[in-house]
């Protein structure tokens, strides 16, 4: 287990309430396509886009960080997975069944197995 500082520490503890926020978006998002009192999906979505291209910047940080925990950074790197679901949305904002596609079955997914697999990885740095 890595050293850490207060401030990195910190840092984790926010990108972990980050992940929380991210999947509570998406979950809203997912339920937007069959709920049309759900309204600004679309500005969310955009905005969950932000966030993931923040999260992939924290990840070359928290790459540096746990280099000695090859199975963490191995984790952090399937991001790409997530990344790579989202690039799927590029150009699809405006095809509804496109989108929801793109979101259900393969974003989404996508994000929940990633996060899964750090918060599981994150968890002792997180917890103290």
């Amino acid at each position: 287990m890595a050293e850490l500082t207060s401030e990195a520490l910190n840092i984790i503890r926010q990108y972990a309430a980050l992940l929380e926020t991210v999947e509570e978006g998406l979950d809203y998002v997912e339920a937007s396509f069959s709920d049309p009192r759900r309204m600004h999906a679309d500005v969310l979505l955009a905005d969950l886009l932000l966030a993931l291209g923040k999260i992939g910047e924290t990840n070359v940080y928290l790459c540096q960080l746990f280099a000695d925990e090859s199975d963490l950074v191995g984790h952090i790197e399937r991001f790409a997975d997530v990344l790579g679901a989202a690039a799927a949305l590029d150009g699809q904002f405006s095809d509804a069944a496109a989108k929801e596609r793109i979101v259900c079955g393969r974003l989404s997914p996508a994000f929940q197995a990633w996060k899964s697999a750090m918060e599981s990885g994150l968890r002792r740095y997180v917890v103290q």
